[in-house]
């Protein structure tokens, strides 16, 4: 058992969608394309390499459009691939060595973001399932494999690599995803809104510039959240975001509102905008309590380039708000 169907999502992808699909040609026993809305030469394409091109009415949920993917796959296993991505196809033999040997209901692939032509962990994630196994997609945005049965155990990580180009795309590409996310993020009903969804639509205008936009999103999401290592994220990301911009007084005036600096990057953040701001002696003492504060309190993925960047998500560098999702204890005090 180890046939091969590739689910694809696309819309206009014609820039990328070759690379997804030469990457595909030596393990994929059938490709599916779902078609929520070609206006380019993708379809032109993918029937170059044999996809089947499924024609899908936008809803504004991808979850729907993935599972239409997975109901229509007929072989043993299901790899989810965006078109905007790409397979390492060194490792593609071993790949399907262990597919057609495996007892596991699925694989996480590990992702490498492009961005600026450099490669960066971006974590490990479901990709690969076997068919009608009982897995679903869930959200209608930042879509979740899910499966009813108690199935964590059966799922192994890998170091096969899915390499994601969409970091690394034009500046007109990246502006018409966003806004097209965005629009869906606006149809939410009120009671879908909580904190993580008005930290996913900041995240989103701060990815195209609208840093006062972000700003205010992460300030809702800090009102409804009491998770104190998420909002001291958050926290970080205001004032990122005020960096970005320049406003150095505001960052720093924002920095002494609250108490929710779990983070040492915080201080590194904040003593740069002292430096700027010609107060050295401040500068000297956030840079100590920067380097002095415990390992422990280090956040994964902060680097150079997350610094130097201005429209990169923490997330691209292998950070997951999840894990701090998960390292919330109701009982926590500031």
């Amino acid at each position: 058992m180890n046939t091969l169907s590739v689910c694809i999502i696309s819309d206009n992808e014609e820039s990328n969608l070759t690379r997804c699909l030469k990457s595909l040609e030596e393990i994929a026993d059938e490709i599916i394309l779902i078609d929520i809305g070609f206006t380019d030469n993708t379809t032109r394409i993918a029937e170059r390499f044999n996809a089947k091109v499924i024609k899908f009415p936008w809803n504004n949920n991808y979850s729907s459009a993935r599972n239409k993917a997975l109901e229509i796959a007929k072989m043993d296993w299901i790899l989810s691939i965006n078109s905007n991505e790409a397979l390492d196809t060194s490792q593609i033999n071993n790949l399907k060595k262990i597919l057609s040997k495996s007892s596991y209901l699925g694989y996480k692939l590990k992702v490498i973001n492009i961005i600026d032509n450099k490669n960066f962990d971006g974590g490990c994630f479901l990709r690969i399932i076997r068919n009608k196994s009982g897995f679903y997609y869930k959200g209608r945005i930042n879509e979740v494999l899910y499966n009813n049965s108690d199935y964590l155990n059966k799922i192994k990580n890998t170091d096969y690599y899915i390499y994601n180009f969409s970091l690394n795309d034009d500046n007109k590409n990246i502006l018409e995803s966003t806004n097209r996310r965005i629009s869906i993020y606006e149809k939410y009903e009120t009671k879908e809104k909580d904190n993580i969804y008005y930290y996913n639509l900041g995240n989103e205008y701060y990815i195209i510039g609208k840093y006062n936009s972000a700003i205010e999103n992460y300030l809702i999401s800090i009102s409804l959240s009491s998770n104190f290592y998420v909002n001291s994220y958050l926290n970080l990301l205001i004032i990122k975001a005020y960096y970005n911009m320049k406003e150095y007084k505001k960052a720093i005036e924002f920095y002494f509102q609250n108490d929710y600096r779990y983070f040492r990057e915080t201080y590194l953040l904040i003593s740069f905008c002292f430096k700027i701001e010609n107060d050295i002696e401040k500068y000297k003492e956030y840079m100590k309590s920067y380097l002095t504060k415990s390992e422990t309190n280090i956040l994964l993925g902060f680097s150079l380039e997350y610094l130097n960047s201005n429209n990169i998500l923490l997330e691209s560098f292998g950070f997951n708000i999840n894990n701090l999702l998960e390292s919330f204890s109701a009982n926590y005090k500031i």
